[in-house]
């Protein structure tokens, strides 16, 4: 069946928010007098859900660690996230090519919202769902459904492009093609022994390697 949708996962797939990541935890540790993990470690840990990924590293003091860790993200995200080089001229040419575009992350919806409207591209997509109260984390393909039922598409005519195993997972559960976007991937290995359909080693491949015309 005929591609018609590409939904895409957010962070490291489309928005490059490693750098930031890094240094924020790094700036937290350093502001509660803790070692800074090292960003191998942090990568390692990357799969955990966000304020369990935090806790990780920095403990239990959840509203210390919030306020400090937000307080800096909002002074600095401008300058130190964004899109990955030729992902915006990407979704501009699926978008002429008539594919729907949609994003389907697991990042908070006031901060993914925001930083979708920093990039400038919202315009191109048809959907965007990210999490929200009561929407369960990848892998459980509850979200990716309900991306795909606003969209008007079944699984046969979607791919979900993702860097992390969840998000291969998450394709699997709702029986749709995959594809591991391997640029911003902090868990190569892991994401690959998922089985993608598809291996993305830089942007600039895209629309070669999926065939899309």
């Amino acid at each position: 069946m005929r591609l018609k949708a590409i939904v895409f996962d957010w962070d490291l797939t489309l928005w490059n928010s490693w750098d930031i990541h890094v240094w924020l935890l790094h700036q937290t540790a350093d502001a509660l007098g803790l070692s800074r993990p090292h960003p191998s470690l942090i990568a390692q840990e990357f799969h955990r859900p966000f304020f369990e990924h935090l806790a990780w590293f920095l403990g239990n003091d959840h509203e210390k660690i919030i306020d400090i860790y937000i307080g800096l993200y909002q002074e600095v995200v401008a300058e130190k996230a964004h899109l990955y080089p030729g992902i915006a001229e990407t979704l501009q040419t699926l978008k002429e090519r008539g594919y729907r575009l949609a994003i389907f992350s697991d990042k908070r919806h006031a901060f993914g919202e925001a930083e979708l409207e920093q990039a400038g591209a919202k315009s191109l997509l048809d959907r965007t769902l990210f999490l929200h109260d009561g929407r369960p984390y990848k892998p459980d393909p509850t979200g990716l459904r309900e991306v795909m039922e606003a969209l008007e598409v079944s699984p046969e005519e979607t791919l979900y492009v993702g860097d992390s195993p969840q998000d291969i997972d998450c394709a699997h559960r709702a029986g749709v093609r995959s594809a591991a976007a391997l640029w911003g991937s902090v868990n190569r290995e892991q994401v690959l022994a998922r089985r993608p359909q598809y291996q993305l080693e830089t942007v600039g491949e895209f629309a070669a390697t999926l065939g899309l015309g």
